[in-house]
C-alpha cells in the first residue's frame, strides 16, 4: 500500500517548487459539490487513460472524499504504472477544507530536510 500524504506535507512540499500534482479521483459528480481549489479532477476509472498529464518525477497526491480506499487504490494503480513518487491524501477533501489549523500550527514542526528524507523513506 502506499503511504498517506498530510496536508501540512503536501503544503510544505509546494513551497519548495517540487512539482506536486494534486489529483482528485472522484467522480465529476462528486468533485463539482466540494473540491480542494486548484486541484485536476481524474476519475479513478480515467486514470490508466490519462498517464501523460503526469511525469515520472512528479509527486503525485490522490484525493478522494475521506482518503481511504479510493484514494489508496488509485496511487496503487499510479505506482504500478512507474510513478514512484504516489501518496493518498490522508483525510480526503473533507480533512483538507475542514482542517483550519495554520501551517506554522503543525502538530509537528518538520523541516524540509527532514520531510525529504521522510518521503524517500516511505518509498523504500
Amino acid at each position: 500500500m502506499r503511504p498517506a500524504i498530510t496536508k501540512q506535507e503536501v503544503q510544505l512540499l509546494q513551497q519548495t517548487n517540487a512539482s506536486v500534482k494534486m489529483v482528485d479521483i472522484r467522480a465529476i459528480e462528486e468533485y463539482e459539490k466540494q473540491h480542494i481549489p486548484r486541484v485536476m479532477n481524474i476519475p479513478a476509472e480515467h486514470l490508466n487513460d490519462n498517464l501523460i498529464v503526469f511525469d515520472r518525477e512528479d509527486i503525485i497526491v490522490c484525493i478522494c472524499t475521506h482518503g481511504k480506499e479510493r484514494s489508496q487504490q488509485a496511487a496503487e494503480l499510479l505506482y504500478h504504472q512507474g510513478f514512484k513518487n504516489t501518496f493518498y491524501l490522508l483525510g480526503g477533501t473533507a480533512g483538507w477544507l475542514n482542517q483550519e489549523t495554520p501551517l506554522a500550527k503543525a502538530s509537528t514542526d518538520i523541516s524540509l530536510l527532514h520531510l525529504e528524507a521522510a518521503m524517500n523513506n516511505r518509498e523504500n
